[in-house]
């Protein structure tokens, strides 16, 4: 499994086994990460990018030269959408660290540092950046045994430190939506924020047996029903670990209202990791939960 850790630094003094550059299609060098790469790498790197991609490169792709003067032996170069110029497909940006991953796995490279691809001058929303670089990280299958996300102030660094820390209640999340394709319908979710505003909170019941429940806060930090939950466990992992903690809770797709409802929810927390809240201190919930605490945007309350 992949360990994936926030790094505040600048990218071209990692002593990884691979850098990525956040190229442009021409695979000339720029500005931003890609300019100070190639200062920092010295000639070496435009000339085989000019050998290598006679034709540049196409968005959300990605390939290799080696890392010249830089303390990284490679520098795996990928070209970000520009969101500023309409390109806005996330599928694309998603599929830059993938495809990173996939040449750094050809390189059998085991340490590699990523910046935050397409969040400078391409302008794609920073907290969505953040959570595609998460999420398509811990989704792959790649060899790599350690991914550093290196940002260069200390303002992104924090942004994705805490959105690593959010990643495991999301997990948490998806591991229900896991149990409720499964069929286990009458897993319920109860969500919120403590009374001190600084941790989530989420109860899971079984409807059929309401006594009976597993809690989380995000004060305890990856430890969850007697596991370890972070940024990188898979889904399915979450779900086993329910249902040790709920032994008594049954199979029977009973409820599709209420798993129908659910998946629309995540599709509302997902792509920014925004946690839903359905009781918090001062919180009316007669209008539908919250997608992120004070965001003040609500979803339809669950079906009964």
């Amino acid at each position: 499994m992949t360990k994936l850790v926030a790094v505040h630094g600048d990218i071209t003094t990692q002593d990884a086994d691979a850098i990525v550059n956040a190229a442009n299609n021409a695979m000339r060098g720029g500005g931003g990460v890609d300019g100070a790469i190639h200062r920092a790498g010295g000639p070496e790197i435009l000339r085989e990018c000019i050998e290598r991609f006679p034709y540049g490169l196409a968005t959300g792709d990605a390939g290799w030269t080696r890392g010249g003067a830089l303390p990284a032996r490679w520098v795996v170069h990928t070209v970000g959408p520009n969101y500023g110029a309409g390109q806005r497909d996330r599928a694309l940006l998603e599929s830059c660290y993938r495809r990173a991953l996939e040449i750094a796995d050809e390189l059998d490279a085991r340490h590699v540092a990523f910046p935050l691809i397409s969040a400078g001058v391409y302008a794609w929303p920073r907290r969505e950046a953040i959570t595609a670089a998460i999420d398509t990280i811990a989704a792959s299958s790649s060899g790599v045994e350690r991914v550093s996300l290196v940002a260069h102030d200390a303002g992104t660094h924090q942004e994705i430190a805490s959105a690593l820390a959010m990643a495991g209640s999301v997990r948490i999340l998806q591991g229900v939506r896991e149990l409720h394709r499964r069929g286990f319908h009458s897993l319920r979710v109860h969500s919120g924020v403590a009374p001190s505003g600084m941790h989530w909170r989420v109860v899971l019941t079984d409807a059929a047996d309401p006594a009976s429940s597993v809690r989380y806060t995000s004060a305890a930090g990856t430890a969850f029903a007697d596991g370890v939950v972070d940024a990188t466990t898979d889904a399915g992992d979450v779900a086993d670990l329910i249902l040790r903690a709920l032994p008594g809770l049954s199979a029977g797709a009973d409820a599709p209202r209420y798993a129908e409802w659910y998946e629309g929810l995540l599709a509302r927390v997902e792509p920014e990791h925004r946690l839903p809240v359905s009781f918090a201190d001062y919180f009316d919930d007669r209008t539908g939960w919250e997608i992120g605490w004070g965001s003040g945007e609500r979803y339809p309350a669950p079906p009964d």
